[in-house]
């Protein structure tokens, strides 16, 4: 269960992605074992490394906290990932429900009228799920209903 104030402060949790620290492994293997042939005289190594660096870099960005996070306030949310952050007013929100993901229950939006105008494919997203125009790209180490329960509580006191 999430545990927010009755006076609504801003609530910032954080997302871990399960699979991001045996991707990054992966990455860093790679990587070692390019310098290693490269180092060795294998000019084949440098594929990996050219490959590899970057990506273990890349993955390892990721993996800080601060990378997937989820700040719901009175005025919207804002989700980060990795490398951008979208902010989303509560104005723009019509309602907030849960859908069945692939893996796990997601927190679903259905935006007003004039915010799915902006979206071109709005339309063709709300068809396919129930209504809703966006998913939440995870829960946020808790559960989906919960999650929706608390954004719901700070939509409704905008």
């Amino acid at each position: 269960m999430i545990d927010e104030s009755s006076t609504l402060e801003p609530v910032r949790l954080i997302g871990r992605r399960h699979w991001a620290g045996l991707w990054f492994g992966i990455a860093v293997m790679g990587a070692a074992f390019g310098v290693t042939m490269v180092l060795g005289g294998a000019w084949a190594g440098w594929f990996l490394v050219v490959t590899f660096v970057p990506s273990a870099g890349v993955l390892g960005y990721a993996l800080r906290p601060e990378a997937n996070e989820l700040v719901v306030d009175r005025k919207g949310f804002t989700v980060t990932a990795a490398f951008r952050a979208n902010r989303t007013t509560w104005t723009d929100i019509e309602s907030i429900g849960v859908v069945d993901g692939v893996r796990e229950p997601r927190v679903a939006l259905r935006y007003t009228p004039r915010a799915a105008a902006a979206i071109p494919e709005s339309t063709a997203i709300a068809a396919s799920m129930d209504g809703y125009h966006r998913t939440l790209p995870m829960s946020y180490g808790t559960d989906a209903a919960d999650l929706a329960a608390m954004m719901r509580r700070y939509f409704d006191a905008r």
